[in-house]
């Protein structure tokens, strides 16, 4: 059988949520660039959002992040990445939507925004990024894991989310970020130390650093 092939670059943290369920999963998917670029005719003729990531496994073309990771989850061996329980996976589930919907948005708006940009520019995003990382402490598991003993796609999510969020807190100089946010800071060393994934999370590394030198962010 053939590796599906998921296209896109490990310093997007949607890409890296994919690679990091996959991983999880213990792989069978092939990371590559799309030949052409993603604004390609022949990337459009298959994703017209332009996106990535993209997924291909024969027939089934999948975009969006989230989508694929539940994918990835459904059709690959390995340990699942959802709980069983109704209460369980609506935990996880809830906490990759905190991330979809508050932390990323938040985080991008302050990614763009110039270093020097007013006060009044990154007040909002700056909350919002702060905001999100509240509520996501105040819904995390107890660790290792965001939630549960087991890795779930919340890991997967939350780790290119809280990466983005340190970097472009940082680079605003707010200092203490994780300061008074145990879980979410006790979770961040576990997740980075955890055997699975830690080849996965090193590429991830690796890619986001060679990112913010091109671009001198």
């Amino acid at each position: 059988m053939r590796p599906m092939k998921l296209f896109g670059s490990l310093y997007s943290p949607f890409v890296g949520r994919c690679w990091l369920a996959a991983t999880a999963k213990g792989g069978g998917v092939d990371l590559e660039a799309f030949s052409g670029g993603i604004k390609s005719e022949t990337y459009l003729a298959l994703n017209p959002m332009g996106r990535m990531p993209l997924l291909v496994d024969g027939e089934v073309v999948l975009p969006e992040s989230a989508v694929i990771c539940e994918y990835l989850d459904a059709v690959l061996p390995g340990p699942p990445l959802m709980p069983s329980g109704p209460a369980d996976r609506a935990r996880v589930q809830l906490l990759c939507r905190i991330a979809d919907l508050y932390l990323f948005p938040a985080s991008i708006a302050l990614l763009i925004a110039p270093k020097a940009a007013p006060s009044e520019v990154i007040a909002e995003p700056l909350q919002g990024t702060q905001d999100a990382l509240s509520h996501l402490e105040h819904f995390m598991g107890d660790g290792p894991y965001a939630f549960g003993e087991n890795i779930t796609l919340a890991d997967c999510t939350l780790y290119g989310g809280l990466a983005l969020a340190l970097m472009v807190l940082g680079r605003h100089d707010v200092t203490g970020r994780l300061e008074g946010r145990p879980k979410l800071s006790k979770w961040w060393g576990s997740v980075r130390a955890d055997a699975t994934l830690e080849p996965a999370i090193a590429q991830i590394r690796e890619a986001a650093i060679t990112y913010e030198k091109q671009r001198n962010l």
